[in-house]
């Protein structure tokens, strides 16, 4: 066979070799977090005993105990969220199966050692009309200790290119 290719050949192969590097490049970029959780986010909420609130959070990935294969996300997060004057800071590890997350966190202050609590999470991918994806988190949280005991409300955005 000759150098010279019919052209439809030519077309197919640089349409294959495209769709080859393009997959492989959103293959290494979903390696490192599948499930679109990990990045910084806005978030509003409701506490019973705090009101209304505003904080950044922060996910990260725990690859070392993460199985993506299955499913299965380990991840580290931080929660900042300005009270009375001062910035709180919320330190927690959370489990995600799915687009389902199960949550700890603490008051990371040595003074608020009884505001720590539990949450679930519902983690939402949605497209805009532009094709734009954004990850929202939907979290309801019990704090058993806090204040005689306590609960509360959440959802956050996450930034965009986080």
């Amino acid at each position: 066979m000759s150098g010279n290719f019919p052209k439809a050949v030519l077309n197919t192969l640089f349409v294959v070799a495209g769709i080859t590097s393009a997959g492989s490049l959103l293959a290494d970029t979903l390696v490192n977090d599948p499930l679109f959780i990990a990045g910084s986010y806005k978030c509003t909420g409701y506490d019973s005993h705090d009101g209304a609130f505003k904080g950044d959070l922060t996910f990260a990935v725990d690859d070392r105990v993460s199985n993506f294969a299955q499913g299965f996300g380990a991840y580290k997060f931080k929660l900042e969220v300005p009270l009375d004057g001062a910035t709180a800071t919320y330190s927690g590890i959370a489990a995600a199966q799915g687009h389902l997350l199960a949550m700890y966190f603490a008051n990371d202050s040595q003074s608020a050692a009884t505001d720590r609590g539990v949450g679930i999470t519902v983690v939402s991918r949605d497209q805009d009309n532009k094709g734009q994806y954004s990850t929202t988190l939907h979290k309801s949280y019990y704090l058993p200790d806090y204040m005689g005991g306590g609960r509360g409300t959440e959802t956050c955005v996450k930034i965009a290119g986080s």
